[in-house]
């Protein structure tokens, strides 16, 4: 017999049991069905027999870990669906609101009737629950085998892994790598949408463990399809599509251009917004908010230069500068003093004060003391908008109208920011933009607090929470969405964030989310900072920027 540890409490069960048994012990806890398990902190498939003393925790898909693995799956049975249906694979590509970009690599043009039918047969796959194993084979024959079914993205990934074995799944006739534990059947996939867009472009939504199910309804977003669109277009101009060709650009030493061409072209992008804000007579203020780590500081600087070249006076104004004095602030559901809600900063000072400057009204705008808990006016940040005056407004709640309830809605102009478009690493493993803003914040955090990497990792589930339901929402209403991601940036990345991940101790509770962005690093070069130019947003988190208060 062997001892279980789950729940804070010991059990026996018989040494070989499976995960998936001992699961069905804990199984009446959980609202869905348990899908995935940490054994001594390692993401572990229920499949997997235990033959020693452990500590077990079971995860639901109502969970980011258990949803991680539920969306992994939905993948695979998106993959193979069509490929039983059109013998042609598929790749997942970006995140859009609540789901994934997808494109379907065939020569034909697909139908909203091509789109219902990949529906059906993905469930029709779920209710056959056809098993998916773990197989583990040497990266060479792994390699081999990818070729040899035209798989050539998921082949030369796997060049860059030093491993001599690596594990791929089974499901069916069909044989796929994936970055992270799978369930054991198909049974578990059961929610999920499947929406036609446009060409050969689908939206597969699954169901995220922050949104409710109302949210498999997909609502086209035209604006953040077009940053999409746009990006993928100047990455095909640069044939870099995939972490590999990435590499094939690192490994002979000719980086330096790929990162002076994402630099200019995303300066340029830049540069055609400010010429959008002031063609606008009414606009007198820019509204400009974003999820964390998006790179909102540097935005907010050089918008405000490229303004300025242009003949403008752009005045900077945080949000967080209207803070309710920390002994006036609502409490939070902890009983501490709130500060991510909207009800932490005083809207009715911010409404009074951005008023009095549109009415040409001189004012002293306060400055939060962070140390001393409370607003502080100071002559020195007295001021008064001329004609040639806009209001450069940042912060997490810069969208939200009480805010700015006051302010009619012709003198705004709002515009999101947020890197949307890491590189795939294959067709079928995407780099989220979560992740690329959470390596962000790992090396920012380290840098300018001294934060190990598993304290970002374990307040970051609080920050994705709070984005969801105060941040994302409101990308809709953007007048902009601005692309703050850098086709080279996870090399570099990658050279700050690897050392970091590392320090996470295998008995940390963080230990497997270290290790899931470790492995993910296994298919990236790294790149040296030197090229990486001063003004650059990665600056914000690498340090050495020209905006000297970063």
């Amino acid at each position: 017999m062997i001892k279980v540890k789950c729940n804070e409490e010991e059990y026996e069960f018989e040494k070989g049991t499976t995960l998936y048994d001992i699961s069905l012990k804990f199984q009446s806890d959980f609202i869905s069905d348990i899908i995935v398990a940490l054994q001594d902190n390692r993401l572990t498939s229920l499949e997997s027999k235990v033959n020693k003393d452990c500590t077990v925790t079971f995860f639901d898909a109502t969970t980011q870990i258990g949803n991680r693995t539920y969306v992994r799956g939905l993948y695979y049975v998106f993959v193979k669906a069509v490929k039983d249906l059109l013998n042609c694979d598929v790749k997942i590509m970006h995140l859009v609101d609540n789901g994934i970009y997808c494109e379907i690599l065939t020569n034909n043009l697909i139908s909203e009737v091509t789109v219902e039918k990949i529906k059906l047969r993905m469930r029709d796959i779920a209710l056959e629950k056809m098993p998916i194993s773990k197989i583990i084979v040497s990266r060479l024959d792994a390699m081999d085998y990818f070729e040899k079914v035209n798989q050539k993205d998921k082949a030369d990934s796997l060049k860059f892994i030093s491993n001599s074995s690596v594990s791929y799944y089974k499901l069916g006739d069909s044989l796929d790598y994936f970055y992270g534990v799978l369930p054991i059947n198909t049974s578990y996939i059961t929610k999920f949408n499947l929406k036609y867009l446009k060409d050969n472009k689908v939206v597969l939504l699954p169901p995220y463990e922050f949104l409710s199910q109302e949210k498999l309804k997909f609502e086209k977003n035209d604006r953040l399809i077009n940053a999409i669109s746009k990006n993928d277009d100047y990455l095909d101009n640069l044939n870099i599509n995939t972490s590999v060709e990435l590499n094939n650009t690192i490994s002979t030493g000719d980086y330096g251009d790929i990162i002076r061409i994402s630099e200019t072209l995303q300066n340029n992008n830049l540069f055609e917004i400010a010429g959008k804000i002031t063609k606008d007579k009414d606009v007198k203020m820019v509204l400009i908010t974003g999820p964390s780590s998006s790179g909102k500081t540097t935005t907010s600087k050089k918008l405000a230069l490229y303004l300025k070249s242009k003949g403008y006076d752009p005045i900077p104004i945080s949000v967080d500068d209207f803070y309710v004095d920390m002994k006036d602030r609502v409490l939070d559901e902890n009983g501490k003093p709130e500060i991510e809600r909207i009800e932490a900063f005083d809207t009715n000072q911010f409404n009074k004060k951005i008023s009095e400057l549109l009415n040409g009204n001189e004012v002293i705008l306060p400055k939060y003391n962070f140390i001393e808990g409370k607003q502080e006016f100071k002559e020195e940040n007295k001021v008064k908008m001329s004609d040639k005056s806009l209001l450069i407004i940042e912060g997490i709640h810069a969208f939200n109208e009480n805010l700015t309830e006051m302010i009619p809605e012709k003198n705004k102009f709002k515009l999101f920011i947020c890197p949307l478009t890491p590189l795939n690493i294959d067709n079928h493993n995407l780099f989220k933009m979560t992740d690329n803003r959470l390596l962000r914040r790992i090396v920012r955090d380290n840098r300018t607090r001294g934060a190990s990497a598993s304290d970002t990792l374990r307040m970051w589930k609080k920050v994705r929470k709070i984005e969801e339901e105060f941040i994302m929402p409101y990308m809709k209403e953007a007048d902009e969405i601005f692309n703050t991601s850098l086709v080279y940036e996870l090399g570099v990345l990658k050279t700050y964030a690897e050392p970091l991940l590392f320090s996470v101790d295998d008995q940390d509770n963080n230990y497997d989310e270290a290790l899931r962005l470790i492995n993910i690093f296994r298919v990236i070069l790294g790149i040296p900072s030197d090229d990486v130019p001063n003004d650059s947003i990665l600056r914000e988190f690498i340090g050495e920027s020209c905006f000297k208060d970063l």
